[in-house]
């Protein structure tokens, strides 16, 4: 008799057998097939993430290398002047040409006095100086009043980009507004001193040395102050806060002059999280000294975004591992109890001249029957299965990752001090699991592996033996 038929005959004569095998396969088929389904979506899911937030790496002082430079002058020469180090536009530009970039900003902040306008509160603050610079011949300087932002983009503030500042007049500062002296200012300070788009204030340095003149491109209104900041002096008041490029006070510095244009910060978007490695490699081969400058990355709300999802795609390629693993080794036991049983038709097939190639061919014939509709029905429930447990597994990590940045927000409060763009995005917490071509020839190829295995292993260790040995060992 050919051995298919009897491999047919034999799953249709053991049905409690067959049974068991049957529920094994679907159990362990459905779970491997939400393994491989909940890694794609969370492949997808992520992929989303990063075309969506992309990520920034600012360039910046080490502020502990710096002190560390500064005492290092200080030993040398204790009464010589401190060399502070500077990022000049020159060597920032050397980064922004890389492939990964793409976009920039560079900032310059500053603090000084307005020349020709009031600034918001400023009535609250003392009159006159406050004071002489070092026991040198500067002179007393003026209390600042003013915080001056020099950006090469505004649209690229986050204060701008999360809709607490807009521009109600006129338009933003722009990459293309490089060296010219222009000014974005506030609602308030407009209305208070009647200035709109077209006019030119003045503001001035502390020491009284130098000035600039800023012609008012845009008016913006900042939706975030609330009474506590109404309070607060003119220095501090958000409403005193003017926009501007940032080469437009280097002239307020004279040892730039002679140097270049220097920032305090450089800013670079990279089109992909991916790359930041790749970035920072590329940087290191730039002129810029990071004996004093450092590069950080701040992917806190890609991390936030795709913390979950990335953590339940680790959990399901582990559920992969472990359930196939389980699964071959109690299939592997089923079918050896079942052969065990059978070692006497075994060995009488084998004694009437059958081949053990047959009869292995016939073990492989009946589990594949069994596998075989198992995966078949495995592809139907599949989805339901899958999406339920991506669901559960997907919850339990919101939940312990809003947990943890509960924690972080108390910290933060303790010392005073919250990232905020902690608060931008919310973490992934639904997915829509989805069984694909991919994940069912996955399966496939994994559910066959496992039943030639699980048949292989125990059917060789009764058929090694002569049909005599076999039968024997059945007495």
């Amino acid at each position: 008799m050919n051995f298919v038929k009897r491999a047919l005959l034999s799953v249709k004569a053991r049905k409690g057998k067959s049974l068991i095998l049957f529920t094994v396969f679907l159990v362990v088929s459905n779970l491997v097939l939400a393994g491989f389904a909940i890694q794609n979506v969370s492949q997808m899911a992520n992929d989303h993430a990063r075309q969506t937030l992309g990520v920034d790496v600012s360039l910046r002082i080490d502020e502990e290398k710096l002190m560390e430079n500064v005492a290092k002058q200080r030993e040398e020469n204790p009464n010589g002047k401190i060399k502070h180090p500077e990022l000049l536009v020159e060597e920032a530009d050397q980064l922004a040409k890389s492939p990964y970039v793409i976009d920039y900003n560079y900032l310059k902040s500053n603090m000084l006095v307005a020349d020709d306008f009031a600034p918001i509160n400023s009535e609250k603050d003392d009159e006159g100086v406050i004071g002489t610079v070092g026991g040198s011949n500067s002179g007393n300087m003026k209390m600042p009043n003013t915080f001056i932002q020099g950006v090469r983009s505004s649209d690229l503030m986050q204060d701008f980009t999360d809709g607490t500042n807009e521009i109600i007049d006129g338009r933003p500062i722009t990459s293309e507004d490089a060296n010219k002296k222009l000014a974005l200012i506030e609602k308030r300070l407009a209305e208070q001193n009647e200035l709109q788009v077209g006019d030119k204030v003045k503001i001035k340095s502390p020491e009284e040395t130098s000035n600039v003149e800023l012609e008012i491109i845009g008016i913006y209104k900042n939706s975030g102050i609330t009474d506590f900041e109404e309070n607060l002096p003119a220095m501090m008041h958000p409403s005193n806060k003017i926009y501007t490029t940032y080469d437009s006070t280097n002239e307020m510095d004279e040892e730039n002059d002679k140097k270049g244009v220097s920032i305090n910060e450089a800013i670079y978007y990279l089109n992909d999280p991916e790359n930041i490695e790749d970035f920072k490699a590329g940087a290191k081969k730039s002129k810029i000294d990071f004996d004093l400058f450092k590069l950080d990355a701040h992917d806190a709300l890609y991390q936030k975004m795709v913390g979950p999802i990335e953590n339940i795609a680790a959990t399901s390629k582990m559920i992969v591992y472990l359930v196939s693993i389980a699964g071959s080794i109690i299939l592997g036991l089923i079918i050896m109890l079942t052969i065990k049983e059978r070692r006497k038709e075994l060995g009488i097939l084998l004694a009437i001249g059958e081949k053990k190639r047959k009869l292995i061919g016939q073990l492989l014939v009946e589990v594949l029957c069994i596998a075989v509709l198992a995966f078949g029905i495995s592809i139907i429930t599949g989805k339901t299965v899958s999406q339920k447990m991506g669901d559960s597994l997907l919850q339990q990590e919101v939940i312990a990752a809003e947990d943890q940045q509960q924690e972080s927000n108390t910290l933060g409060f303790s010392f005073g001090s919250i990232n905020k763009q902690d608060k931008d995005v919310e973490p992934i917490d639904n997915i829509d699991v989805s069984i694909s071509s991919q994940d069912v020839l996955n399966l496939g190829g994994l559910g066959l592996l496992i039943a030639i295995l699980s048949t292989l292993l125990p059917a060789l260790s009764i058929l090694r033996l002569n049909p005599k040995e076999i039968l024997l060992k059945d007495e």
